[in-house]
């Protein structure tokens, strides 16, 4: 027989128990579908993050903070002072550690262009300068560090802006400012001071950025704006860390090189904005990874299926198997159409859990888009890449595969005279 006859002659014998077949193909679905929709979700998620994160980040820019034993997870152990790292809660260390003088420090690094104080800002609302509109709730003021966030209008902040300020697109919605309209005109950015007054500052919009997950609530200003509302609500002489960017840098520069540069300069820890982003895709892959894991098992818990199903196919022809070896069909040949048909079996059960899988997808995606992803544009939850759906379908049928091979090796072992004798 041929490969192209062992085939069919495979594909054929599984309809001789039908409803036995189903049933295999059944538990088979159940872990392909969901292998399908985990996969589906990393694609979705990880494109999502790439469009919005993949361009963002600038080459040679770090976030440097105090290097620290304080773990905000840690609760017990007894630790011998240390008066060469940062003691205290973790409130104390976001909030006042780093000085100016470890600024100057990091100034003076091999390569440094810029080293600024890097604040934790508070605001309370937003509104037109001219008093005509409402006020907005501010969730966070963000002093310009460096990123490069897609734009409806305007530009990002340079060094050189002051009493600047980018807003999203929803803000400027609200202000009645949005698109190219809101560019170049003042609005009104409040908060607290340390006495609990509120003050006022007057800042000119330069920019309106497309709303993104990462942006949602946030308002960046130039840097003088920042130290502003520092002195006023007392954290202009402590602050818990510093922007770094280094001249020059490109996208391939060995950032590690720069960054070690700056741990050595004192009793810091840098990260650049690459490795931040980088670690919000590595918490979305090992979270679909976890998905995954879920299908594999049932997977494997439908292979004892196949086997039964395979078994209790040999049981039942095991004459005809002694027939076909008696005319001269070898054991590699009688272990192939078993192993086959097990290749079959895992074949057809990931075909309609594909098929299912990406039906559901649409369905999920439209009420994903109508309801809790509304806000986020572009945000496709569930992505059934064609990529993916052949490696579900190419990992299922090896698994039926390995799983038809113990029936497969009885049935090729068979002695025909034995098998023709048999009831």
């Amino acid at each position: 027989m041929k490969l192209l006859d062992i085939l069919l002659t495979a594909n054929r014998n599984l309809t001789r128990s039908k409803l036995r077949t189903i049933f295999t193909i059944l538990a088979i679905f159940v872990g392909g579908f969901t292998l399908t929709l985990t996969t589906a979700l990393n694609t979705g998620a990880n494109e999502y993050l790439q469009r919005q994160l993949g361009n963002v980040s600038v080459p040679g820019v770090f976030q440097v903070v105090p290097k620290t034993d304080v773990n905000p997870l840690q609760t017990g152990g007894v630790k011998e002072y240390d008066p060469e790292k940062q003691q205290g809660s973790i409130t104390d260390i976001l909030n006042s550690t780093f000085t100016q003088n470890e600024v100057d420090k990091l100034s003076k690094v091999e390569g440094v262009d810029i080293a600024r104080p890097l604040y934790a800002l508070s605001g309370k609302y937003v509104t037109r300068a001219d008093g005509t509109g409402k006020k907005y709730q501010v969730s966070q003021v963000v002093q310009n560090i460096g990123l490069r966030f897609d734009l409806a209008a305007g530009r990002l902040i340079n060094d050189t802006d002051t009493d600047s300020i980018v807003v999203t697109e929803d803000y400027a919605t609200a202000m009645g400012l949005s698109g190219q309209d809101g560019v170049g005109k003042k609005i009104k950015l409040a908060y607290e001071d340390v006495r609990g007054n509120i003050t006022q500052q007057e800042v000119t919009i330069v920019g309106v950025m497309k709303k993104t997950f990462l942006t949602s609530g946030q308002l960046y200003v130039s840097f003088n704006v920042s130290q502003k509302m520092a002195e006023d609500q007392g954290k202009a002489a402590r602050f818990f860390g510093a922007l770094v960017r280094f001249k020059d840098a490109t996208d391939a520069t060995d950032e590690k090189v720069l960054k070690d540069r700056l741990q050595a300069a004192g009793n810091f820890t840098a990260m650049s904005i690459k490795e931040r982003i980088g670690t919000v895709t590595s918490v979305v892959s090992a979270i679909t990874a976890a998905l995954n894991v879920v299908g594999i098992i049932a997977l494997v818990a439908a292979s004892f299926g196949i086997i039964n199903t395979l078994l209790m196919s040999v049981y039942e022809r095991t004459q005809e198997i002694g027939l076909m070896k008696a005319l001269g069909m070898r054991r590699g040949k009688v272990f192939g159409l078993f192993a086959l048909e097990a290749a079959l079996v895992g074949f057809w059960g990931s075909l309609v859990a594909i098929g299912a899988a990406t039906g559901v997808t649409l369905i999920v995606n439209k009420v994903a888009s109508d309801s809790f992803l509304k806000d986020f544009e572009g945000f496709t939850l569930l992505v059934v890449d064609w990529q993916n759906a052949l490696f579900v379908m190419g990992l299922i049928m090896l698994i039926a595969f390995v799983a038809g091979t113990f029936p497969a090796i009885k049935a090729s072992r068979l002695n025909p005279i034995e098998a023709l004798r048999s009831e």
